[in-house]
């Protein structure tokens, strides 16, 4: 999109600028200062001259020029030589000014207008105010470039004439965009808004290279539809891969409703001959809505579909509005099981929730027929204090049909009725001990089998029921002791220990004449102990200067965790946890130390007390610079990248991954991740992400990025390479930004 308009809010500080020299009520009329080396009165015409340094103020508003004038009968002021007027949003440099007070009306010849704060310059041969915000410039440009001489800016875009409507339209014709004083692309005419609303048109194009998928471009174009919704529209080539479009329609008609809608589509006879399965044509759907009809009535949906299988494998995940967190190989799509959508509301009431949902789920990996949808399913819960609140009474009702084109399906309904007993020892202990009751009917529509398999499928038939009570109990205590350390800045140390023991029983229930729908189906048999204890260190920090001694101040101070440990262990004297048929679970130990502000080391361990030892473990460690940046435009602020440096390694042995899925061929990780920003200075950012296998010795990604900033801080490019392993892949990237216009790229940093 243009984004022409947001540098005419420039010709907004004219208005404020002049429009001080404006009649007023006498009540409400700030007084004028005038300074100058010479003051005349000619009687005739009834005007008051300034000659040599003058300086005119009102309020917060100065004019500086080597002569002005007042005609007192028609309220006009002329100003020649120097001039300059500033106020707190901006300044503007002009050689004549001519303005008449009455009617805010005027005119600027060889003006221009800086709004530092901003960053906008606006230059204009003449500058002529209308009725109203209305204007009309000859011979206009603007930049965002921080440049003494307006013709050494490294980019502006300037017009023969640019006219401004009293509703904040501006109109440019015959523009040009220029680097320096080299004419790239010419505008014979633009519209934009001069109030940063949204206007529709062409985005920057995206630019890359990829050895998989050869040459990129992408076009986006932006559609302001109305104040209540938008549409970006992208048109994708990719020369050894496909040619597509996707579309994202964001809408928010009022303040309980919002949501957006994604979908793409894309062919693939541009790549040649497939050497998949996958089909030539290729589409997905994704979505969210949220609304509110009442406080206590909401509807949701969450939708995800694809055309194909591989899909998630093989497109560019842009194409995809979802909130994933992609990682190096992009495996957290890639390796999807199933895209789920959701259709549903939920009603509230002050102790009890009611929700109905329709579920979807498009199976990836296997046949689609075997996959199960829910419609409906209906959940309740609520609960009820009595006694004072020293006993809590509750229910949680799930009921669920279950259908699928081949395979057992049917109806479920879970009644899990509880009754809950918190209790407090004074300081020193405090819990709760639950029971709760579990029946649940099957009513089976269809007994064929099919996935999952069943261990006994020739017990599947008719209609069954499940009975189970399940007993829950806590108590844990908070040690806390103070100690007045007075080291620096830290003033006091605070020691948290935090024991806790739970237990949960569960007794052997036969299932296995049950279907298995998902994991409420199979509760296993526990007698559990779960016991651990947590270690925290606070310290209180003085963040201004204490007293001098006569104690007649205090120091401002904040409270800043330095260190955790937690150790949290498990027995089950009915029940073998782990591999080695241990009784006993592994032992986990999570820490977390911050010294400083800006270090962080984490540890997540797992060991065996069975004699494998270290199963699983993760080390890392974070530092940032913790100098201040520059002060810098709000425009500045979010490109602005501190020196940090985050380095962690993950282990994870075989046993474990086996103890889950004896079948599995996966090899389990055992790698060093990397992520580096590293600001050189001012002009040159760098960063790195990576990961390095030490069960191949190599690295199985990375990622270099470079950012190079102009030294008038109106233009910055990244520059990155990526290489990618499984599939491999390797993409160059390129993104061009002009700072307060629009950019070129995918974002990198």
């Amino acid at each position: 999109m243009w984004q022409i308009s947001s540098f005419f809010l420039l010709l907004l500080a004219l208005s404020v600028s002049l429009q001080c020299w404006a009649q007023a009520p006498a009540e409400k009329q700030e007084q004028v200062h005038v300074k100058a080396d010479a003051l005349t009165y000619e009687e005739q015409s009834n005007t008051v001259t300034a000659t040599g340094n003058v300086v005119v103020t009102k309020g917060e508003t100065t004019v500086s020029a080597d002569t002005v004038g007042v005609n007192r009968s028609t309220n006009e002021v002329t100003a020649q030589g120097n001039v300059v007027v500033r106020d707190p949003k901006g300044e503007i440099n002009a050689d004549t000014l001519q303005w008449e007070m009455e009617n805010e009306t005027g005119k600027l010849t060889n003006g221009i207008v800086y709004l530092p704060r901003n960053q906008y310059i606006l230059t204009g041969k003449t500058l002529q105010k209308s009725y109203g915000q209305s204007y009309h410039i000859e011979n206009g440009a603007f930049t965002t470039c921080q440049c003494s001489d307006f013709r050494k800016a490294d980019w502006s875009i300037s017009g023969k004439t640019v006219d401004v409507t009293l509703r904040g339209k501006g109109e440019v014709y015959g523009g040009v965009f220029q680097v320096r004083d080299v004419p790239l692309l010419y505008l014979p005419y633009a519209v934009v808004p001069l109030n940063r609303e949204r206007q529709s048109g062409f985005l920057f194009p995206n630019y890359g290279f990829s050895s998989k998928r050869g040459f990129v471009w992408q076009q986006p174009f932006y559609w302001a539809i109305s104040k209540s919704q938008d549409m970006t529209l992208t048109t994708d080539l990719e020369t050894s891969a496909r040619i597509g479009l996707w579309g994202e329609y964001r809408y928010a008609p009022n303040e309980r409703t919002e949501g957006q809608l994604a979908a793409s589509y894309f062919n693939e006879q541009i790549g040649g001959p497939a050497t998949t399965s996958a089909p030539v044509n290729r589409w997905s759907l994704t979505g969210i809505h949220r609304q509110s009809l009442r406080d206590d009535l909401r509807l949701y949906s969450d939708l995800f579909f694809v055309g194909d299988d591989s899909f998630l494998r093989d497109i560019n995940h842009n194409a995809l509005d979802l909130p994933v967190t992609e990682d190096l190989s992009g495996s957290d799509l890639r390796s999807r099981r199933f895209t789920d959508s959701h259709v549903g509301g939920v009603k509230t009431w002050a102790n009890a929730l009611l929700r109905t949902e329709a579920s979807y789920y498009q199976d990836l990996q296997q046949d689609q027929d075997f996959a199960f949808q829910v419609l409906p399913r209906l959940q309740f819960q609520g609960q009820h204090r009595f006694w004072q609140d020293r006993l809590e009474a509750g229910v949680a009702v799930d009921g669920a049909n279950f259908y699928r084109n081949q395979g057992y399906a049917g109806q479920r309904l879970d009644l899990a009725p509880s009754v809950t007993l918190p209790f407090h020892w004074g300081d020193y202990a405090f819990g709760a001990m639950q029971v709760v009751g579990r029946e649940t009917a099957y009513h089976l529509t269809s007994e064929a089998l099919g996935q999952p398999p069943l261990p006994q499928p020739d017990q599947l038939h008719g209609d069954r029921t499940r009975e189970i009570v399940q007993l829950n109990a806590q108590i844990g205590s908070r040690l806390s002791r103070v100690f007045d350390v007075g080291w620096g800045r830290l003033l006091k140390l605070q020691h948290v220990v935090e024991p806790e023991i739970a237990y949960l029983y569960v007794p052997l229930v036969g299932q296995e004449d049950l279907p298995l729908y998902d994991s409420l189906d199979r509760i296993n048999q526990r007698n559990l102990f779960v016991y651990g204890v947590s270690n925290q260190l606070l310290g209180k920090f003085a963040t201004t200067p204490t007293s001098d001694g006569s104690g007649q101040s205090e120091p401002q101070t904040e409270i800043r965790e330095l260190a955790r440990l937690s150790i949290t262990h498990a027995y089950d004297p009915t029940h073998r946890l782990t591999q080695s048929q241990n009784h006993f679970s592994d032992v986990d130990v999570s820490a977390r130390l911050t010294p400083l502000p800006y270090t962080t080391f984490t540890l997540d361990s797992t060991y065996d007390m069975g004699g494998e030892g270290v199963v699983m473990t993760k080390v890392g460690a974070f530092v940032r610079d913790p100098r201040p940046l520059s002060p810098t435009t709000p425009l500045l602020q979010h490109l602005q990248r501190s020196t940090t440096i985050g380095v962690s390694y993950r282990y994870i042995s075989d046993s474990l991954v086996k103890q889950f899925d004896p079948s599995s061929d996966v090899i389990p990780p055992d790698e060093i991740d990397a992520n580096i920003i590293f600001r050189l200075n001012e002009a040159f950012t760098g960063a790195y992400v990576g990961r390095y296998d030490l069960h191949t010795s190599s690295f199985i990604g990375n990622r270099y990025f470079v950012r190079y900033f102009s030294p008038q801080r109106c233009w910055f490019v990244d520059v990155g390479a990526i290489d990618k392993v499984n599939p491999h892949e390797f993409e160059f990237r390129f993104m061009l930004t002009l700072v307060g216009l629009s950019s070129s790229g995918r974002p990198m940093f």
